[in-house]
């Protein structure tokens, strides 16, 4: 037992080390044409357009002086800027003038109508500080795009948008959506904001039409992260950006942001020493390989009025992994009636019972609720008092994310770990292990389904594991095998595997602020191995029935 337990350790030490390896953004290299993103010369327009360190408010001195220099800039790169004055009233309800800069880059597709694909990066900042990351980056971001495609152009236009007073409103975007004719030519649209300093770039709201959204992404060399579980939590969120206006009546697009060190969003620190170079070549990078799939002649997004949800997600970076949401359903159910007729097949072997699984499945609900308490209860104290910045601490976050994590997996040992005790009193070692298992995987595959149903997108880190084990269960069964120990490594490290990636993300977008959601993932991450921590540590673990 305590091999296995030593095998389960170093393969979670492995994979952890193997998210941190990935996590960070590669270093910027030179590019090898001009039709590609320079992440170097971005970097430098970017400290050209925030030169006077101003805050960028709307109705500023500092947002006219940017305004100004990010006309001069879509002038020196050779483009007719067009102006699209307009009025709004911000949160204080007083109209203030703005103004939307933006260009059209005319493709090489031949033809009287014209479709076009919409790149947009607000210039406008909060008055706290200069914005450096939210958002100077997607600027000059938008601004090295518009040179990679006047050096190369795409099959169909492309109009890049600079939308004013998103930061008070949305409301250059709603003025060019609602007032702009340009609007009625876009197929696709390309959105680049921020919400940090560093980390890499995620792929975090997409359009209507999941399954064609996902195909896209699969399909372009993409070094931005992507899951559908990001795109389903953020529907849910009251937040926005200009991508809200432009997605509403189904436009098909993309919104790309960054979101590492979030305490420095929205303040004085959001400046340029504190902006990460590799993040904003990232950003480039992906956004210009987006742009080129959706301005491509075959490119088959369509506008959809309906929300059509499917999974994804990238895998370490490397590819990304898609399905349609419906098979979700399918594959949730049938691991539940696979893992039950299993049970009862076990049953038959007197190597497993059913009062004891659903006593198992008793002890995995209370792990989960006792996470979930703790966890919670962890965050409140926190919240009220000044040991560190709630919620995202400058130097501990990770910490206080590993120590909220380990909380959970713990919560989920302390009831299953009496339960098992008290099993063993009355069965045999293997079926209080068979117990644990099917008690666990019972839940976990009711978890599933619930989770299938009510948000498709966010399925993957509770049905692959599910699956995993209705598989491993099925080659249990075949070798005979008296303890799924060996199963509970693997299935334990499948688990630990799809949750490690979404963790750094995770943190950064909550910090300390969910504890009781933190500690739910480090309890659900448990559940898989809890088998090998039930038993006896001085008990080998055979296999052979």
């Amino acid at each position: 037992m305590i091999r296995v337990r030593l095998v389960a350790a170093l393969v979670t030490v492995a994979i952890i080390g193997l998210t941190i390896f990935r996590h960070s953004p590669a270093e910027i290299a030179s590019p090898t044409s001009r039709a590609e993103f320079d992440g170097a010369a971005a970097f430098d327009t970017l400290r050209a357009f925030v030169a006077d360190g101003a805050p960028r408010a709307v109705g500023s001195t500092g947002h006219l002086a940017a305004r100004e220099r990010l006309r001069m800039a879509l002038v020196s790169l050779g483009c007719e800027v067009i102006e699209q004055p307009f009025m709004a009233r911000g949160w204080s309800r007083t109209a203030v003038e703005m103004m939307n800069l933006l260009v059209r880059l005319r493709g090489t597709e031949a033809g009287s109508t014209r479709p076009a694909v919409l790149v947009s990066a607000h210039y406008d900042s909060v008055a706290a500080g200069p914005g450096a990351g939210d958002n100077a980056a997607g600027v000059a971001c938008a601004l090295e795009i518009i040179r990679a495609l006047t050096a190369s152009p795409t099959e169909r236009d492309v109009i890049v948008l600079f939308p004013d007073g998103e930061e008070i409103g949305l409301h250059g975007a709603r003025c060019f959506v609602t007032e702009h004719p340009m609007w009625k030519d876009v197929v696709g649209v390309v959105n680049l904001d921020a919400r940090g300093s560093d980390g890499p770039i995620y792929v975090f709201e997409v359009g209507a039409d999941g399954p064609a959204h996902a195909a896209m992404l699969s399909s372009v060399a993409l070094p931005a992260h992507s899951t559908s579980l990001a795109a389903e939590a953020y529907r849910r969120m009251p937040n926005g950006t200009d991508f809200t206006m432009y997605s509403r009546g189904g436009s098909p697009g993309f919104n790309l942001a960054f979101i590492g060190s979030p305490r420095n969003y929205h303040t004085a620190q959001d400046t340029v020493e504190n902006l990460d170079a590799r993040t904003v070549n990232q950003l480039g990078q992906s956004a210009l390989a987006l742009v080129r799939a959706l301005a491509a002649r075959d490119s088959t997004m369509h506008t959809a009025a309906v929300m059509r949800p499917a999974v994804w997600f990238d895998v370490y970076g490397w590819f990304i992994v898609r399905w349609p949401a419906w098979l979700s359903d399918c594959a949730a159910l049938g691991s539940l009636v696979w893992i039950g007729m299993a049970l009862r097949i076990k049953r038959r072997m007197s190597a497993a019972s059913v009062i004891g699984s659903l006593i198992g499945s008793l002890g995995v609900a209370s792990g989960l609720a006792l996470a979930i308490t703790l966890g919670s209860l962890v965050s409140l104290a926190l919240s009220r008092t000044t040991v560190v910045d709630f919620p995202w601490p400058a130097a501990s976050i990770w910490w206080g994310d590993a120590i909220l994590l380990l909380m959970g997996a713990v919560a989920m040992l302390v009831p299953s770990r009496i339960i098992a005790r008290h099993r063993r009193t009355r069965r045999a070692p293997d079926c209080a292990n068979s117990d644990a298992w099917f008690g666990g995987w019972l839940v976990m595959a009711l978890l599933s389904l619930a989770v299938a149903y009510v948000a498709p997108g966010a399925v993957h880190p509770f049905l692959l594991p599910t699956i995993c084990a209705a598989l491993l269960t099925a080659l249990a069964l075949w070798r005979r095998w008296s303890t799924f120990d060996v199963c509970a490594v693997v299935t334990g490290s499948v688990a630990v595997l799809i949750w490690a990636p979404l963790e750094p993300a995770l943190a950064d977008a909550f910090g300390l602020s969910l504890g009781g959601v933190t500690a739910l993932r480090g309890a659900l991450v448990m559940i898989a191995f809890r088998p090998i921590f039930d038993g006896d540590p001085a008990t080998s673990s055979g296999h052979a029935a």
